[in-house]
């Protein structure tokens, strides 16, 4: 076999700007490497704040998520990945964003099962009754049977049902296939992040009343442990 040339990438998992030491000629000052550092994330080392900020921008909007009732297993399933797609966004890494984003959508969908408290003949519906009614636990079913299962147990409107699709449509595109170069990821990116919060913002369904701000009483029934109300009460701020 003939020898030939091939480039190399050295070490490319590593992140030169947090090893010790750094070179001589460059600052250890804290702020100066964590500014290196957001350089080296963004691909902009000149100035990065103009282009975390520009991107923080491109997926801020009036629409988004504002105001959630600070119950443990909202926040941890459901608000926090929300968060940490959008800070992966601004941060320019967009795969990570979606995959994050498609994450909230599976939350989304086994929160919403909960809050059904769905019944079969008066027998709730546990992992035995479930097994026989659906093939499976509720939780252990792809995301496009839970939707299903989801509209035979409940009303959907169809925006919050095409949300599930095209988040999950995106999700696939990206984690399941090696995407042409071509496609613009970013715009990708920022559709899949915009279902993931129109999946939240849909399931909370928040609304104001004489200044007080009124849940359904499926998601007040979810959240009563944390506010301290009865089942159809409205929590207010």
């Amino acid at each position: 076999m003939a020898d030939v040339d091939m480039p190399v990438y050295m070490r490319p998992l590593a992140i030169a700007t947090l090893e010790e030491p750094l070179p001589a000629n460059v600052s250890s000052a804290a702020g100066d490497v964590a500014l290196m550092y957001l350089g080296d994330l963004v691909q902009k080392p000149t100035d990065p704040l103009a282009t975390l900020r520009e991107r923080y921008g491109e997926v801020s909007n009036k629409s988004e998520l504002h105001i959630v009732p600070l119950h443990d297993a909202i926040m941890r399933h459901i608000v926090r990945p929300l968060r940490e797609a959008k800070q992966c966004y601004v941060l320019g890494m967009p795969v990570a964003c979606i995959a994050q984003a498609g994450l909230v959508g599976e939350m989304v969908a086994l929160w919403r099962f909960r809050m059904i408290q769905p019944h079969i003949d008066g027998r709730p519906l546990d992992k035995e009754l479930q097994q026989l009614v659906l093939g499976g636990e509720f939780d252990k079913l792809g995301q496009e049977q839970r939707v299903r299962v989801l509209r035979d147990f409940e009303p959907i409107d169809e925006e919050t049902v095409q949300a599930f699709g095209e988040l999950r449509s995106v999700r696939r595109k990206y984690l399941h296939f090696m995407v042409d170069e071509q496609t613009d990821i970013d715009a990708d990116t920022r559709r899949a992040l915009g279902y993931a919060n129109t999946l939240v913002v849909k399931t909370l369904n928040v609304a104001y009343e004489n200044g007080k701000l009124v849940l359904p009483p499926n998601v007040v029934s979810y959240i009563q442990d944390v506010i301290g109300a009865t089942p159809g009460s409205h929590p207010q701020t």
